[in-house]
């Protein structure tokens, strides 16, 4: 069975199952919460964060169209979440089902379960790639590691070396996502826009020049990295 036939096969499984609909900021499962069913997002995306000791937010990944999550919980790796789990957009709807029933439908497909191994190292990529963000001590260093991740994990091609970013961010967004003062984040993000490395307004998303981002990167094994993994 080709892949395509078999994701057509898996959507057709989860379609049978039961919707809950979430506003944009509603609480999908708790940290330490043990699910009463799998999700799988039918539409919008939902984000997974934790909370420091301080109670900041702090952004894990965003799940898109077709993923399946808790994934440790679903895969029976743990006995709950391990994450808060929130609509990030206005409009979420999840597909909900057993999570036995879920993976035993992986199973019986070899190119569904190629699929789920690629998610999980593409996943595992972008978390390495945060935490390379995370350990640079300059503000602007931060940024920049992370817009390369955001355009590696959820960039749309728009252009010759142009991304955009399929998120709707805000300033405090990218303040949780590096750990910066909301200040701090908008003060550099504007420093980007005006070297051309981003372009963004009030009511659209960002969009991101890859050559001129690559010349900013220090690591030029991770500014080889193409956007797509």
């Amino acid at each position: 069975m080709s892949p395509r036939d078999a994701t057509r096969r898996l959507q057709e499984f989860v379609s049978a199952a039961p919707v809950r609909q979430f506003k944009k900021g509603e609480i999908i499962i708790c940290q330490g919460e043990a699910p009463r069913s799998a999700y799988v997002v039918k539409t919008g995306t939902v984000k997974a964060y934790n909370l420091s000791v301080g109670g900041d937010e702090k952004p894990i990944a965003f799940y898109g169209v077709g993923a399946a999550f808790p994934g440790a919980w679903v895969y029976g790796k743990l006995p709950s979440a391990v994450y808060y789990y929130e609509a990030f957009t206005s409009e979420v709807e999840l597909f909900t089902l057993p999570r036995e029933a879920y993976v035993d439908f992986i199973k019986t497909q070899p190119a569904l379960v190629f699929q789920e191994l690629e998610r999980y190292v593409s996943d595992n990529v972008g978390t390495s790639m945060r935490l390379n963000a995370l350990q640079h001590s300059r503000a602007s260093d931060k940024l920049l590691y992370t817009l390369h991740y955001l355009a590696l994990t959820n960039g749309k091609p728009v252009g010759p070396q142009e991304l955009e970013i399929k998120l709707d961010l805000t300033h405090q967004d990218f303040a949780n996502l590096t750990g910066l003062t909301r200040e701090t984040a908008a003060t550099e993000l504007n420093k980007l826009k005006r070297s051309g490395v981003i372009d963004y307004d009030k009511h659209s998303r960002y969009r991101l020049r890859l050559d001129k981002l690559m010349q900013r990167l220090n690591d030029q094994y991770i500014a080889d990295l193409q956007a797509g993994i």
